[in-house]
């Protein structure tokens, strides 16, 4: 009797996985520095998280030794069971893929790439910028999508601090009145830090392309809302995109046609090459329908019952007198 309720009461990870406690499972993160003549990584920290249907339970530590290699033992498996190893050096942690650790196997492996670092940040660039607009509800909906770029062989920080001691390595401005900001891809919020202009990101960024996205809202309280958006990093390619009714935005110069999106949207779309870090592009969406405001309409209201209660007033001093 007591199997059986054991059995119908056990977390459902844990069902059919009774003798995963008894098989000792290894772990080992291989570490390479991909950084030409790169120093060496040996007694570098290794840190492995495990989680359990995607919750972190435990976080495992070890150094790197003179194979390049930490080993891990006695690892927990199971099914919903994975393994995130990172690497610290020279003060940055980097991250390698996570690890299925599947019920019944007993050797698992993985790799974390390491770089030097350096805090040239001219060898960062935006490949390509995208800034579409569309209407949604009562609020202009802007969705960003950045092609970041790190031409170097180092991980790239940046000597600029902020009031914490975090590096602003990368510093997106945003239009005045941005609400809502959403992250999608690439940036991850525990890193950032939002300000009244935008946010700036305090993560290095590993050599290679990334893809980032974010989208934001601007509320529609007037006609014409003016939009600025400045250049963070210098930029091979900025577009608009206007989900919005031709003519609906000015300001931007010739449209250069329609095309259509990832999700199959067509868009009117507006191209500038070669854009410096710090320049701004200036435009303006026309054309809303704002109700006027019943604002005088309550001033007059007041100004009558006001009337009316200093006439009240005054008749009744004349009835007591």
């Amino acid at each position: 009797m007591i199997s059986i309720l054991t059995s119908l009461f056990a977390p459902s990870y844990l069902v059919g996985q009774t003798t995963d406690a008894e098989i000792e499972a290894s772990l080992t993160v291989n570490v390479t520095n991909s950084t030409a003549n790169g120093s060496a990584t040996v007694n570098d920290e290794v840190l492995v998280t495990i989680y359990e249907q995607e919750k972190p339970t435990q976080t495992l530590t070890g150094n790197v030794g003179s194979d390049s290699k930490a080993v891990f033992e006695n690892i927990p498996t199971g099914n919903n069971i994975t393994a995130l190893p990172r690497v610290k050096h020279q003060n940055m942690m980097f991250n390698g893929h996570p690890i299925a650790l599947k019920t019944g196997q007993t050797v698992f492996s993985g790799h974390v790439e390491v770089y030097e670092v350096s805090t040239d940040k001219s060898k960062l660039s935006v490949a390509a910028h995208h800034f579409i607009v569309k209407v949604e509800a009562d609020y202009l909906r802007i969705t960003e999508y950045m092609r970041l770029n790190n031409s170097s062989d180092m991980a790239i920080t940046s000597e600029e601090k902020d009031g914490n001691d975090n590096s602003k390595v990368i510093e997106a401005m945003l239009p005045k009145g941005f609400k809502n900001l959403v992250f999608s891809r690439y940036f991850q919020e525990n890193a950032l830090v939002i300000t009244k202009d935008g946010f700036y990101d305090t993560m290095a960024i590993p050599p290679g392309q990334y893809d980032a996205d974010f989208s934001y809202r601007l509320e529609i309280d007037s006609e014409t809302i003016d939009i600025v958006k400045t250049i963070s990093l210098p930029t091979s390619e900025f577009m608009v995109f206007s989900l919005l009714d031709k003519g609906k935005l000015q300001g931007l110069g010739d449209s250069g046609g329609e095309v259509n999106l990832a999700d199959g949207s067509s868009a009117e779309y507006f191209s500038f090459p070669e854009l410096k870090a710090s320049e701004q592009i200036k435009f303006q969406v026309v054309g809303f329908n704002i109700k006027k405001s019943n604002s005088n309409v309550v001033i007059i209201l007041i100004v009558i019952f006001a009337l009316m209660a200093l006439l009240v007033i005054w008749r009744l001093r004349g009835q007591k007198s």
